[in-house]
């Protein structure tokens, strides 16, 4: 999936005050949504996968995106940009968190890239802090092109919709990455990241994520770019009675285009909407 772009025949570049934007970098690529708020209804994706890792040719890509789109530049009435990038990103807990020391808390788990700029933001339901590093040319373009926005770790998101289950693993596949979670009533207890290369090292440190937990989670709930016809999926139900697929935010409607998307890779940026 190179590219996509669902437009719902809904859609008119006329009534932007009255939509919501929501826009993901992640690891995988740039992707924007749109939310019309007076159907309540996402009718508008686009995702474009990205290769370069190199900071100026990453700037260089967005701008060729922000060119080819004139809807990136119009006034919306909320916009939301979100940055999914777990090897660039440190967990704090609250109660030792200091802004003063921001950055230093990103360099105790990793060196810090040349060029870059260290934001956090709170994560209120787990009382965490989400650190993370972006490079700095690329946050100041995001900025200037969208004043007023509130920007945020992914995990703002993704967290808070699962804070408080009792004994779940959430699993976030990306291409080359692995996001692993564990939570239970008494809030998050295991958050780490993994580079994988093929199906084995996903399930290797699934299996040994929940070795390093307490106990054995009593539901295993997976999104990114994973369904239920894929071989991880089955592999984890040999092993585990109870293992989902997340699902959209049930709060909000989509359009029927949506319905031919063929993973959950979408379902953090849909949760910015509800």
């Amino acid at each position: 999936m190179q590219k996509i772009s669902l437009v719902d025949e809904t859609f008119d570049l006329n009534f932007t005050l009255e939509y919501k934007l929501s826009i993901q970098l992640s690891l995988d690529g740039f992707s924007f949504s749109i939310l019309d708020t007076i159907q309540n209804k996402v009718i508008y994706l686009y995702h474009q996968e990205l290769f370069e890792t190199e900071p100026d040719f990453l700037l260089k890509r967005l701008k060729s995106i922000y060119e080819e789109s004139d809807l990136l530049h119009l006034a919306f009435k909320k916009t939301c940009v979100i940055f999914a990038v777990p090897n660039r990103t440190t967990l704090v807990p609250d109660e030792i968190y200091q802004s003063q020391n921001t950055a230093d808390y990103l360099k105790g788990t990793m060196m810090p890239a040349e060029g870059a700029t260290v934001k956090a933001t709170f994560i209120s339901p787990v009382k965490y802090w989400a650190v993370y590093e972006i490079p700095q040319m690329v946050y100041r373009f995001l900025e200037e092109k969208h004043p007023g926005a509130k920007f945020m770790s992914d995990l703002n998101l993704s967290l808070p919709r699962v804070a408080g289950t009792k004994n779940l693993l959430k699993v976030t596949v990306l291409k080359k990455h692995l996001i692993v979670s564990g939570i239970d009533e008494l809030g998050l207890h295991f958050h780490n990241s993994f580079f994988y290369d093929g199906e084995n090292d996903v399930m290797f440190y699934i299996l040994g994520s929940i070795k390093a937990s307490a106990s054995e989670p009593q539901t295993i709930l997976l999104d990114g770019m994973v369904n239920k016809h894929a071989t991880i999926y089955h592999r984890l139900k040999q092993y585990f009675t109870d293992v989902e697929i997340a699902s959209n935010p049930k709060n909000i409607h989509y359009s029927y285009l949506f319905d031919k998307l063929p993973d959950a890779r979408f379902v953090n940026l849909f949760n910015s909407f509800s």
